[in-house]
């Protein structure tokens, strides 16, 4: 293609493109309901299994060059329940809030209605789209938090120089992106064990808000048992940040922790990240509500080998690290959390 084609072609968004709303997937316990989600211009990004390598960086390019609504209305019904709230200047709009819960939700996920009400300087378009809230109503006793890239999803962030991870990000899309080994079945386990209702999942990563649409959509391809995915906002001029505020994983996991306070939970990292320094700063802060941190281990660096000395170090909580799925299917089974 050439520079003047290259240049028509990523100048359409720049001239008023229809507007969407995003919503990410939300949670709710019995007395609070998170929901957060973005108003932005639709790019038209698809995605399918026959694309090539030229077709998955436009769509990345799309996905970074995103334009955002800020100062939006944006009004959520659910039930007997009714929000509204103002995006800020990334676009995102948040939900935080006490809530009525349905007397008889009669499924693990909900349905809010979420509604574009106002954008100021611009013609308001009507459109409404729906927001997936998990509500585990059936009051589970375990649940799982799981980190996504290398320890769900092969994005090689260990790689050398990190050209393979460079490569799985820009040219492969959800079809042509793959799962770590094991981690499937591993978590569908997970999810249905004890009395045989679901038990809730959710995915926290550092990766940014951009990934949503790909990451959801490679968890559905891969049948990876459906929940939250809490990602990160990347903006150059991030929005401020609360007091308590101390990095995205630990300020979300936290989240999730005080919103299901009757809930234990398992965690799965990697030594590639701050996984390990995360799950075992949370399981001090939260005691008895981690029941074991799972950390696979990956390329042999300096973090890796700091993140074993600080498992080998811990009291408090079982850490165990391990190299393959298969040794947590082991251990899990052992504690009784897994059949035999």
């Amino acid at each position: 293609m050439s520079d003047s084609r290259f240049r028509k072609f990523f100048s359409r968004s720049r001239q008023g493109d229809p507007l969407m709303i995003q919503p990410y997937r939300g949670y709710a316990s019995s007395e609070r309901l998170f929901l957060k989600g973005r108003v932005l211009e639709d790019e038209g990004i698809s995605i399918s299994n026959t694309q090539g390598a030229w077709r998955n960086i436009v769509n990345s390019f799309k996905r970074f060059e995103s334009d955002e609504i800020p100062g939006a209305k944006v009004g959520v019904r659910l039930g007997e329940n009714y929000f509204e709230t103002i995006t800020d200047r990334e676009g995102y709009f948040t939900i935080d809030a006490a809530w009525q819960p349905p007397e008889t939700p009669g499924h693990h996920w909900l349905n809010a209605t979420v509604e574009l009400l106002e954008t100021p300087g611009r013609p308001t378009p009507q459109l409404s789209t729906t927001a997936d809230i998990l509500y585990p109503a059936h009051r589970p006793v375990l649940g799982v938090i799981s980190d996504v890239d290398d320890t769900v999803l092969r994005t090689h962030v260990t790689s050398r120089l990190f050209l393979k991870m460079l490569y799985v990000t820009f040219f492969q899309n959800a079809h042509q992106r793959h799962p770590v080994e094991g981690m499937v079945d591993l978590l569908q386990a997970f999810y249905a064990a004890g009395s045989g209702l679901p038990n809730p999942v959710f995915y926290v990563s550092d990766s940014p808000w951009n990934m949503y649409d790909l990451l959801t959509q490679f968890m559905h391809l891969r049948q990876l048992p459906k929940g939250p995915v809490m990602l990160r906002d990347y903006g150059l001029f991030p929005v401020s940040r609360p007091k308590d505020y101390r990095g995205h994983k630990l300020y979300t996991i936290a989240h999730i922790l005080r919103t299901f306070p009757d809930l234990r939970f398992i965690m799965l990292g990697d030594t590639a990240g701050k996984d390990t320094d995360i799950y075992l700063t949370l399981a001090a802060e939260f005691p008895d509500r981690i029941d074991t941190i799972y950390i696979r281990h990956t390329r042999n660096t300096a973090n890796a080998r700091r993140a074993t000395r600080l498992i080998n170090e811990c009291t408090g909580v079982e850490a165990v690290l391990i190299k393959k799925s298969g040794e947590i299917w082991e251990h899990a089974k052992w504690k009784g959390i897994l059949a035999g």
